[in-house]
C-alpha cells in the first residue's frame, strides 16, 4: 500500500470507488437474509423450538450488546477519514490504536454486565424449560466472552471503512453472517447440545476479529510501527460517539412503543398483524443503508474543504435512493392485500393490508431522510440529529397511544409514517442549515415538477390497486407495466445524464473484490 494511498487520495471518494462499494454492501445485506430463510427450518426441526428459541435470544444478544460501542466505531470512521483528507497520517495509528483499546475497554464491561445478568436473565426473566435451564446459562456465560471480541472487531471494521475497503469488510462479513446460520448445522448431526453451537459461534467471532486485525495491517501498515494509547484521541470520539449512541437507542425504542401500545389496547394478535408488515417493508432500507455506509466516510473526507464535492454526492445519493424504493413502494400500495393474501391468509391481509401501504409510505420517506442524517454526521454534527431524534420520541408515543385508540394498528402505522415525515422535514431543514454552502451554487436535488409527479404515480398505484381489487390478474398485469413506465421516466427524465452513467457503474460485474480500488476521479 503506498503512502499517498493510506494518507487519502482523492480515489477515496469517486463516483466509481463508492458506487462499487455500495453494490458490494448490498450483495453482503441481501445474501445472509437469503441463507437465513433456508437455514432457519432446518435449524428449527435438528433442534427443537426450545432450543432455537434460546438461540435465536443468543443471536439477539451478540447484536444488542454489540451497542456498547457507544458510537465509537462510526466516530473512528469519521476521524480517520478526516485525517486521511487533511494529509494527517502520523495522527491515525495513535487514534485507531486508542480506539480499539476503548473498545476492548467497553467490550470487557458489556461482558462483564453479561455475564452478572445472567443467572437473573435464565432463571426469572426468559421463560426457559427447565431441561434446558442448564444449557441456557452455559450458553449466555459463553456469549459473555464473546462481547468484547463484537465489540473490537467493530472499532478495527471502522478504520476498513474510513479507507473504503468495503470489499474486504464483505469478504469477511458475508461468510460471517451466513456462519451464524449454516455453522450449527453440521454441528448438530453429532449432537443437540445448545453449548456447542454457541461455543462455536463465540470461536467464529475471534476469528472474524483476528481476520479484521490482520486486515487493517494490511491496509495501512504504518499501525504496526506505532502502538499505544493517546487520551487526547479520545474525548473527540467519545463526544462524537455518544450522540450516535443515543440515535442508537431511540430507534429501537420507537418499534417497541408502537408493539407495546398495541398489545396494551389492542390486543397480542394484533401485534402479529401489525408486526408481520413492518419486519418486511422495513427492510427496504437496506438499500439506504448500503448505500450510505459507504458514503458516511466519503462525507466525513469531503467536509474538509470540498463543500461542492459533498453537495454534489448529496444529491446523487438522494436521488438514487428514491429512484430505486419509489417503484417498490408503489407496488406495495397497488398489491399489498394481494402480496399478503398469497403468503399468509386473505383474513390476515384484510387487515395488515392498510399497514402495510401506511409503512410503505413511511419507509420511502425514511430512506430519504436517512441521506441528510448521514451528512449531518459526516460533518460532525451527530449532537443535532441526536437531539431532533430525542425531541420526537415523546410526540411520537403520544401520537401512536392517540391513533391507536381511535383507529387500531392503521392508527399506530399513519403514526409511524407521520413521525417519518416529520424526522425528514427536520433533518432536510437541519442540514440546509449547518451545510456548508460552496461558492459555485450546486445542481438541485429535484424540482417541484418531479415531486407532482413522483407523488402522482403514488397515487395512480394506490388507485389502481382499489378499483381492481377483483380483478387479480388484470391488477398484477396493469402495476407491472406501470412500474415499468416509472422506472423508465425516473431513468431519462428524472436522472442527469452524469447520474446515469455513474449509476450503470454500481451495476457493473464486480472485479476482483480483494485489493482493487478505483483511482479515477471525483465525478
Amino acid at each position: 500500500m503506498s503512502r499517498s494511498h493510506e494518507e487519502g487520495t482523492p480515489s477515496l471518494t469517486s463516483g466509481s470507488l463508492l458506487a462499487r462499494n455500495a453494490y458490494i454492501n448490498l450483495v453482503g445485506q441481501v445474501l445472509p437474509i437469503l441463507v437465513a430463510i433456508l437455514a432457519i427450518p432446518l435449524l428449527i426441526k435438528d433442534m427443537g423450538q426450545d432450543r432455537f428459541g434460546v438461540l435465536a435470544l443468543a443471536w439477539s444478544v451478540m447484536g444488542y450488546f454489540g451497542l456498547f460501542d457507544f458510537g465509537l466505531s462510526r466516530a473512528t470512521t469519521k476521524f480517520v477519514a478526516e485525517h486521511q483528507a487533511r494529509g494527517e497520517p502520523d495522527v491515525i495509528p495513535g487514534l485507531v490504536w486508542s480506539s480499539t483499546l476503548s473498545h476492548a475497554a467497553l467490550g470487557l464491561l458489556g461482558g462483564g454486565i453479561l455475564l452478572l445478568l445472567t443467572p437473573w436473565l435464565t432463571g426469572s426473566v426468559l421463560n426457559i424449560p427447565a431441561e434446558l435451564l442448564g444449557e441456557a446459562q452455559t450458553s449466555f456465560y459463553l456469549l459473555a466472552v464473546s462481547v468484547p471480541l463484537v465489540v473490537t472487531t467493530a472499532a478495527l471494521r471502522g478504520v476498513l471503512e474510513a479507507v473504503q475497503r468495503f470489499d474486504l469488510i464483505n469478504l469477511v462479513k458475508i461468510p460471517a453472517s451466513m456462519i451464524n446460520y449454516l455453522g450449527p448445522l453440521p454441528i448438530l448431526l453429532f449432537t443437540d447440545s445448545l453449548v456447542s453451537v454457541v461455543g462455536f459461534l463465540v470461536f467464529s467471532r475471534a476469528l472474524v476479529l483476528l481476520v479484521h486485525f490482520f486486515l487493517c495491517l494490511r491496509v495501512m501498515p504504518s499501525l504496526s510501527h506505532s502502538f499505544g494509547f493517546e487520551f487526547a484521541r479520545i474525548k473527540p470520539l467519545l463526544g462524537f460517539g455518544g450522540w450516535l449512541t443515543v440515535s442508537n437507542f431511540i430507534v429501537p425504542s420507537i418499534s417497541s412503543i408502537d408493539r407495546f401500545m398495541i398489545g396494551a389496547v389492542v390486543s397480542l394478535s394484533a401485534v402479529t398483524l401489525y408486526a408481520t408488515p413492518f419486519e418486511v417493508v422495513t427492510k427496504l432500507t437496506v438499500f439506504s443503508a448500503s448505500l450510505l455506509s459507504v458514503l458516511f466516510p466519503a462525507f466525513s473526507a469531503l467536509s474538509v474543504g470540498r463543500e461542492k464535492d459533498l453537495y454534489r454526492l448529496y444529491g446523487r445519493a438522494f436521488k438514487y435512493l428514491l429512484v430505486l424504493v419509489a417503484p417498490i413502494v408503489g407496488v406495495l400500495l397497488a398489491l399489498a392485500y394481494d402480496l399478503l393474501a398469497l403468503w399468509v391468509a386473505p383474513d390476515f391481509a384484510r387487515y395488515s393490508a392498510p399497514v402495510t401501504q401506511w409503512l410503505a409510505i413511511g419507509v420511502l420517506v425514511r430512506v430519504l431522510a436517512n441521506v441528510p442524517m448521514t451528512v449531518l454526521q459526516g460533518i460532525g454534527r451527530a449532537d443535532v440529529t441526536a437531539k431532533l431524534q430525542l425531541l420526537q420520541l415523546p410526540l411520537y408515543a403520544a401520537g401512536v397511544w392517540f391513533l391507536v385508540t381511535q383507529m387500531g394498528i392503521v392508527g399506530v402505522a399513519i403514526a409511524w409514517t407521520l413521525r417519518a415525515v416529520v424526522d425528514a422535514v427536520m433533518m432536510f431543514v437541519a442540514t440546509r442549515r449547518l451545510l456548508p454552502v460552496p461558492a459555485e451554487k450546486p445542481e438541485a436535488h429535484f424540482s417541484w415538477t418531479n415531486i407532482i409527479v413522483i407523488s402522482g404515480a403514488l397515487l395512480i398505484f394506490l388507485g389502481v390497486g382499489s378499483s381492481l381489487s377483483e380483478v387479480v390478474i388484470l391488477k398484477f398485469v396493469v402495476v407491472g407495466m406501470l412500474s415499468l413506465v416509472f422506472v423508465a421516466w425516473e431513468w431519462f427524465f428524472f436522472l442527469q445524464p452524469a447520474d446515469r452513467e455513474a449509476f450503470l457503474k454500481a451495476a457493473r460485474p464486480l472485479r476482483g473484490m480483494v485489493g482493487k480500488n478505483s483511482r479515477k476521479e471525483p465525478q
